[in-house]
């Protein structure tokens, strides 16, 4: 994702312009979270004027929906197809890391979209925040509940203990690959499948 600021949009159709407005909103908020970014922000971003920002969206909140969406379809989208391709359990984690990697691209930023903290919890964008969040937090108890069955262990509370350390691990993945952005997702896959191997190679600790 990127922008063309200070280039101006005279002469150019309104679809196109209405994605440029779109592209630099998603940077603004990815780099900055919701509640630091304003209209004129994307606008500067952009390289237009506040008003022709608001010909396309009405609000700061009908811009935050309009980019979670554009991040939110295709990631769970992919991440559908990886949890239901009948993969070995075991080989899950990994298959929905490279899901979110191919999918977001080079850009990991927009990984922020949908965990800032400071997304509205109301309005246009919170019920479409939420309904990710939630969907996104589906995968990853539906994944570690197989992943964990599948090594004999049913127990609720590793189940619910390996949830929250899967997520914050995925968390922690994004800032890595987003400090990163010379590694494709090829290149992270392959790390972090040396690594979750190596975790889970180590053998009994006693």
């Amino acid at each position: 994702m990127s922008t063309a600021a200070g280039l101006g949009t005279k002469g150019m159709p309104s679809d196109d312009r209405r994605q440029r407005i779109l592209l630099a909103a998603l940077r603004e908020f990815a780099d900055r979270g919701f509640g630091a970014v304003s209209v004129a922000s994307v606008a500067a971003r952009a390289g237009i004027s506040k008003a022709l920002v608001f010909q396309h969206f009405s609000s700061k909140d009908q811009l935050y929906a309009a980019c979670a969406i554009e991040v939110g379809e295709p990631l769970l989208t992919r991440l559908e197809a990886e949890m239901t391709s009948g993969a070995n359990p075991s080989s899950m984690p990994i298959h929905a890391l490279r899901g979110i990697f191919e999918t977001l691209g080079p850009d990991r930023t927009a990984w922020r979209i949908l965990h800032d903290p400071t997304a509205p919890d109301t309005g246009a964008a919170g019920p479409i925040v939420h309904r990710y969040r939630t969907q996104i937090d589906r995968f990853a108890t539906d994944g570690v509940t197989r992943f964990l069955a599948n090594l004999g262990d049913t127990d609720r509370g590793d189940i619910d203990a390996l949830i929250g350390i899967w997520t914050s691990a995925v968390d922690s993945i994004m800032t890595y690959a987003r400090d990163h952005p010379a590694e494709s997702a090829d290149d992270l896959t392959e790390r972090f499948t040396r690594l979750i191997d190596a975790v889970f190679t180590v053998g009994p600790i006693r």
